[in-house]
């Protein structure tokens, strides 16, 4: 784990393995540890880089916009000599390291569980804005919080995970601000214009079965495709079967590699 000193915003990351470089993202409120049981498994045939994102883990610095997110990744891999990664997010992460594609090299982009049809979750949470910044924020966030999935993870996985999370009322509005600040149709439309901006392979892996919309924003949206459902195993499905997740990323950054 390399983790900044006192008063650096540079961001913190844990990194193992050598080969072709994958670059992995955590969702809201959680760390990088969230990638320790795909990496370990990943070591041994790529340089793998799990990082945690502002206010997250050992990284310093308030909450990011997407783009300014991007940039911060941008920064680091460039000073680790990594220029064209597969760039993994989980969840929130997923919609930043789209946007990161959008602007800078890749050689490929996974999304694990994240769907690019934006518009509904924004509207809920306009809706929620006031409870949000309300000082009953904790029973507010509870539903969304238990919607992420941690407690259907087996045992000691699901302990492990949660003494990761860190639910803070500034951090979570910090992350939701441009939801919160653009109007729906315009979130959406920003989402749509990033994902028709990458002509790379982008592997989706959802841990359920979509609704035909969610599915079709995808598909309209991204030539080069590789979308999966795995009914069942929830939002948090990278860990819910990890060894499948694992051994299916595995291939997709080895066909990543070989392309570049």
């Amino acid at each position: 784990m390399k983790a900044p000193t006192a008063g650096d915003t540079t961001l913190a990351y844990e990194e193992r393995g050598a080969g072709f470089p994958g670059v992995f993202v955590h969702g809201l409120s959680f760390s990088n540890s969230t990638w320790r049981r795909i990496i370990y498994r990943l070591s041994d045939r790529f340089r793998c880089v799990a990082i945690d994102l502002p206010g997250h883990g050992e990284s310093k610095g308030p909450p990011r916009s997407m783009d300014q997110t991007a940039g911060e990744i941008l920064r680091l891999i460039t000073d680790l000599g990594i220029t064209r990664p597969v760039v993994v997010g989980h969840s929130m992460a997923a919609l930043t390291v789209t946007v990161y594609a959008a602007q800078y090299p890749v050689a490929g982009v996974v999304n694990v569980d994240q769907p690019l049809d934006v518009e509904p979750f924004a509207r809920m949470l306009r809706q929620m804005e006031h409870a949000l910044r309300g000082s009953n924020f904790p029973a507010v966030f509870e539903p969304i919080r238990r919607s992420i999935g941690v407690e259907l993870l087996p045992e000691p996985l699901r302990s492990d995970t949660l003494n990761t999370q860190t639910v803070r009322q500034d951090l979570v509005l910090g992350y939701w601000d441009e939801a919160l600040q653009r109007s729906p149709e315009d979130l959406q439309s920003l989402t749509d214009e990033a994902a028709g901006k990458i002509n790379v392979p982008y592997l989706a892996v959802f841990g359920r079965t979509l609704a035909d919309d969610e599915r079709n924003r995808l598909t309209a949206r991204l030539p080069i495709l590789e979308l999966e459902e795995w009914p069942d195993r929830g939002h948090m499905v990278h860990l819910m079967d990890s060894e499948r997740f694992a051994d299916r990323l595995a291939a997709f950054i080895a066909l990543c590699g070989a392309a570049s």
